[in-house]
């Protein structure tokens, strides 16, 4: 591995010299900057920047955890993170939790001990106990698509409550009154507050809830198409499903193909975020759309302004959704 003094004795000078020509050095003239930083080119030198980020306090990288990195709502998330951050100079280091609060906990701890500079989180629980810790802490954090209800944490998100409403209307507005609910994890915020949408609309237009057509599940495909299946091979079933995300939906649609349910004339089905695959022609699902991408930048924004010494204002922000109708609803068969 080359060394700052194999760059040193190359270019004729002193290590010293190097590490401040390296380094921008107002005291060393920019000719001389200019052939130490070619010279370290050519031989493949690279700066060991942890060293260099305990010199200096900081390491020129944030941490991103996130609970699912096949869902393409986190993959937006990440890229909106990414572009802030790279047109900033810092780069991001990515830890993907499994929904497991374990495994979020070690990271968040990993990513401390290697003095990245904030983190920027979406949690795994609406109760996550680790965080008061890490309020406590010297490091700048942001919460981003899950609420945290144990610290009054920074926060930027969807207000998953009108998205709910909006979906659930929908269906109601198209005549449904055995509709169903599929959420993700009961102990995360989001889910959470789409359910209290869900039983809110329909409480207030007179639709019965039943509680056997509430179920929860991962936030997965896989977990979406065991409870669809579950709830669609009922004797009694309903005439829709409000799922709390899209990729639930799509193991929704799954099941519905399976048992031999014609969509939407059998079944009509809602999502939520409107990730890329919803809008495909052979699914073309009516869902609740999320700014992914904004959340992403915005969570990064605020957090990098914070590193770079700007007065720290409060943040907490909803965005707005808004509901996408595709051929996934239609009125419930001999409604017309």
């Amino acid at each position: 591995m080359v060394t700052i003094k194999d760059v040193a004795r190359a270019a004729g000078v002193s290590p010293s010299t190097v590490s401040r020509a390296l380094n921008d050095s107002p005291l060393i003239r920019e000719e001389t900057k200019a052939r130490i930083r070619k010279i370290a080119e050519e031989l493949g030198y690279e700066r060991n920047e942890l060293a260099r980020g305990l010199v200096k306090g900081a390491s020129g990288a944030i941490g991103l955890v996130i609970p699912d990195i096949t869902n393409p709502f986190f993959a937006e998330v990440t890229r909106g993170v990414g572009v802030v951050a790279h047109a900033r100079g810092y780069g991001v280091i990515l830890c993907n939790t499994e929904e497991d609060p374990a495994r979020e906990r070690s990271y968040i701890r990993l990513l401390r001990r290697k003095r990245v500079d904030g983190l920027i989180l979406t949690t795994v629980t609406a109760e996550d106990p680790y965080l008061k810790a890490l309020a406590r802490s010297k490091t700048p954090f942001v919460l981003v698509s899950r609420a945290c209800q144990v610290v009054p944490a920074p926060y930027v998100g969807v207000d998953d409550r009108l998205g709910g409403r909006l979906a659930v209307e929908h269906l109601v507005e198209l005549g449904h009154r055995r509709i169903g609910f599929i959420g993700g994890p009961q102990d995360v915020q989001s889910s959470l507050d789409r359910l209290a949408a869900f039983e809110a609309v329909l409480s207030e237009r007179g639709v019965p809830v039943r509680e056997e057509w509430i179920s929860f599940s991962d936030f997965t495909q896989r977990a979406g198409y065991r409870a669809g299946k579950e709830l669609l091979d009922r004797e009694e079933r309903p005439s829709a499903v409000f799922a709390a995300n899209d990729v639930v939906a799509l193991g929704v649609l799954q099941a519905a193909d399976e048992l031999g349910l014609a969509v939407p004339e059998d079944l009509s089905v809602v999502g939520y975020d409107d990730i890329s695959y919803a809008a495909l022609p052979r699914i073309e699902l009516t869902t609740v759309v999320q700014p992914s991408f904004e959340l992403g930048t915005i969570a990064a924004d605020w957090l990098l302004s914070v590193l770079e010494g700007k007065p720290r204002r409060r943040l907490y922000r909803l965005l707005t959704p808004k509901l996408v109708v595709r051929r996934t609803t239609a009125p419930p068969a001999g409604s017309g």
